[in-house]
């Protein structure tokens, strides 16, 4: 039902059509989703909580912020409403035991739902337009962001050197309890505490873009974004330097990469709350070619064989040329004695050299680290691992 509403937005109303952001995109099926849940679930209850409509109206608070007009924003979420009658109708009315009354009456029900739907999110997109007006200038600047990630920056933007000077773009994944509120919250302190110029809210990121003065290395900016990495905020992406809004939309690009495939292999290798494009860039492009990615781990891990069947193998290897063989990191990332290290090393040391260092041991460690993220994308296929978000084309929404 969502996939079908999200179809008729960029359908029937310009401003959606014209999206091509596929972050953005998912964020518009997302609000879909917890429409037609919000709705199931108040029929299933026989009635609606006010607290349920927070996702609904924040979706609107968020289009008021990514510049969405407001004749737009509204159409859709009436647009939606007929959509999700019309759905639910039909469902019902294929089904031979539900009579005529009843889907009369859901139908007077889910469209009173719509109603209530429609006039708070009005609400809360007037409201957020508000307190734009009341700060302008931070408003302004998160609007020139979405206009650069959304690929709608045009020259009347080049009077605003925003994004000519050296930045890289970070991205936070936030808690998907978090509420519009808290994802202000995060922004506001990555420009207090981590020096960020810009930001904006995507669905469940909060995006910002960090100046690199003269001087300041990558290591300075993920040492900043680091601490900011509690409650809410999971972890974050950072893409490489960009000059140029061309090349903002790359680095957040980039960003994205580096927290979905860093937050994928956490849990083989432990948390780290910075993902570096810089350091997960040969895994992401490898990554891009899954089959190639698999014959290329095949050959780099055949010498393991005999001790494919240990699950520690893999991690211990990860662990040890992550850490440069220095036993005690590597002991408190496993979990175990240094001396239980010193035993799985020897172990090892028949089928793979781990001290050989140089290329050798860089290919070994990409093709552990393939393989962590391959067996982590055959176990949760939700993850995606062909790359290919079904955003890319609306008939595969569903």
């Amino acid at each position: 039902m969502a996939a079908t509403m999200v179809r008729a937005y960029r359908t029937e109303i310009a401003a959606y059509g014209e999206i091509t952001d596929e972050s953005l995109l998912q964020d518009i099926l997302h609000v879909c989703s917890d429409t037609v849940r919000c709705c199931l679930e108040a029929m299933r209850r026989g009635r609606l909580r006010d607290e349920e409509l927070m996702s609904l109206t924040e979706g609107a608070r968020r289009r008021a912020t990514q510049g969405i007009n407001r004749e737009a924003v509204l159409r859709a979420y009436r647009v939606g409403a007929r959509v999700l009658c019309e759905e639910i109708v039909s469902t019902l009315a294929a089904d031979s035991a539900v009579g005529e009354r009843d889907i009369g009456a859901t139908a007077a029900w889910v469209l009173e739902f719509a109603d209530l739907v429609c006039v708070a999110a009005a609400a809360a997109y007037s409201d957020e337009v508000a307190r734009m007006a009341r700060a302008p200038e931070r408003y302004h600047r998160s609007q020139l962001l979405d206009a650069v990630l959304a690929g709608t920056w045009t020259e009347r933007h080049r009077q605003t050197d925003t994004f000519a000077v050296p930045h890289c773009v970070a991205v936070a994944q936030i808690q998907a309890t978090a509420t519009f509120a808290d994802l202000e919250g995060i922004g506001r302190a990555m420009v207090s505490k981590a020096g960020a110029s810009s930001w904006t809210v995507r669905h469940r990121t909060v995006v910002a873009t960090l100046e690199i003065p003269n001087g300041t290395s990558r290591d300075h900016l993920i040492r900043r974004l680091r601490p900011l990495v509690t409650g809410q905020v999971l972890g974050f992406g950072l893409g490489y330097m960009a000059e140029g809004a061309a090349q903002t939309r790359h680095s957040y690009a980039e960003a994205l990469d580096a927290l979905r495939i860093g937050m994928d292999t956490a849990p083989q290798r432990g948390a780290q709350p910075v993902y570096d494009y810089n350091a997960l860039a040969p895994l992401i492009a490898m990554l891009a070619e899954p089959d190639r990615a698999r014959r290329f781990v095949s050959a780099a891990l055949e010498p393991l064989s005999p001790m494919m069947d240990r699950d520690w193998v893999l991690p211990t290897i990860d662990a040890y040329l992550s850490r440069w063989g220095r036993l005690k990191e590597v002991a408190s990332a496993l979990g175990v004695h240094q001396n239980t290290v010193k035993y799985r090393v020897g172990e090892l040391r028949p089928f793979v050299d781990l001290t050989a260092g140089g290329d050798r041991t860089a290919m070994l460690l990409l093709a552990v680290r393939v393989h962590e993220h391959l067996a982590t994308v055959h176990a949760e296929p939700s993850c995606g691992g062909s790359g290919t978000s079904p955003l890319r084309n609306p008939d595969r929404l569903a």
